[in-house]
């Protein structure tokens, strides 16, 4: 085989811009636009898309290998998990005018264990509640194997032991099943909070909007009545 029928590889060039835009313009993403509450969002959806082509890719055209692509596969739907969970967090604040202090933590269950809460007391149904245990149960399980988001990026933990030593096989159309049904409910419930939110702004904004307007009818008024009184 001739070998010019191969690709050269391409090789590093000084002065060449990492984060830049660049002439070809329709591959120049726009980031930093959005305000911070919108980039939980879109980070969220983000990890997940990403995850969700690898995988149609390697269903649909088996591009790809599998037995390496599986590791950044269930890091990105696990970093979806985390975001979603976080943004919902804010959310949930923002609904109640709390503060919505963002935790540290990577552990799914415990930032599961704040929103949940949340999700019942908005939607108090059985339904809800039916939903939110399987979504439960699906974290549950990726917490028993990646509880403090390492385990789908290093091989070993930090006393060098492996990681993934009890699990032989990863099926990736189950895994990507599996994230769809929880970001149903996840997604699905960011979408209404975020619409309940909006509304109340709205609310908001039109009672101060009808109350400065009945404040300066009285002012009026009361000026009306003082000129009155002073008026020779």
């Amino acid at each position: 085989m001739n070998c010019h029928e191969f690709p050269r590889p391409p090789l590093p060039k000084k002065g060449v811009k990492l984060f830049s835009g660049a002439k070809d313009w329709q591959h120049n993403a726009c980031v930093g636009y959005m305000d911070i509450d919108m980039s939980w969002d879109a980070y969220a959806e983000g990890f997940k898309t990403a995850a969700d082509q690898i995988v149609e890719d390697i269903l649909e055209n088996r591009v790809g290998p599998i037995d390496v692509l599986v590791y950044p596969v269930v890091f990105l739907y696990r970093q979806y998990l985390e975001l979603r969970l976080k943004e919902l967090i804010i959310v949930g604040a923002r609904l109640h005018h709390e503060s919505a202090d963002v935790p540290i933590k990577h552990d799914l269950l415990k930032l599961w264990a704040l929103v949940r809460p949340r999700l019942e007391e908005v939607w108090p149904t059985e339904s809800t509640r039916e939903y939110n245990e399987a979504v439960e149960e699906g974290l549950r399980q990726f917490c028993d194997v990646d509880p403090g988001s390492y385990a789908f990026r290093y091989p070993v933990d930090n006393k060098g032991v492996p990681v993934l030593g009890c699990i032989d096989h990863i099926n990736l159309r189950q895994v990507k099943d599996v994230i769809a049904g929880i970001s149903t409910v996840l997604d699905g419930s960011s979408i209404g909070m975020g619409e309940y939110l909006d509304a109340k702004h709205e609310m908001l904004a039109e009672y101060r909007s009808e109350t400065a307007a009945l404040q300066a009818e009285m002012r009026a008024e009361m000026d009306d009545e003082m000129r009155q009184f002073y008026e020779p």
